[in-house]
């Protein structure tokens, strides 16, 4: 009842604010289940989130981990949901400055795109990490999610050009 008194202008800060309360009470903590309601939680308050350069970083993480646990167990939208929430609190030059992040988060966005049919946009992740990782440790497994999901399209010719280049 209560929450009804609260403006619908307000109803986003509101969440916000009860996202980034339960953050900070959880940080450091197994969380459990209870991943999916804090940041559920905050992303409403994405705004306010990106003024907070400090809190970007950690709500991005935390939007990860969410993701991650969708993806085991088996809720692919879910997490293909929270991963590209985590991606998009990130800064532009994520990749210089936060590059294991940046090369984790986009391994698990693109196995989810590929889960949920979202062929592109996995695949343009992939060559995005192909294009930034610092080494073939790290781009080897692109390479092999990007053959499976050309593949996945019937793509052959683009999985052996992939595999030769």
């Amino acid at each position: 009842a209560a929450y009804n008194l609260i403006l619908d202008s307000d109803k986003k800060q509101f969440h916000y604010h009860l996202g980034k309360a339960l953050y900070s009470f959880c940080d450091g903590k197994d969380v459990a289940l209870t991943i999916y309601l804090i940041a559920s939680q905050i992303n409403h308050g994405k705004e306010w989130i990106l003024r907070d350069d400090d809190l970007r970083i950690g709500i991005a993480e935390l939007n990860m981990k969410a993701g991650k646990k969708a993806l085991d167990g088996c809720d692919h939208e879910t997490a293909y949901s929270y991963l590209c929430a985590a991606l998009s609190l990130l800064p532009k030059d994520h990749w210089e400055n936060h590059y294991d992040l940046s090369l984790r988060l986009g391994f698990l966005i693109a196995s989810a795109a590929k889960s949920t049919c979202h062929y592109d946009e996995a695949i343009i992740m992939l060559r995005k990490i192909i294009e930034k990782a610092r080494c073939l440790d790290d781009q080897l497994p692109s390479y092999i999610l990007l053959s499976q999901t050309l593949h996945a399209q019937g793509k052959l010719n683009d999985v052996y050009d992939t595999c030769s280049a």
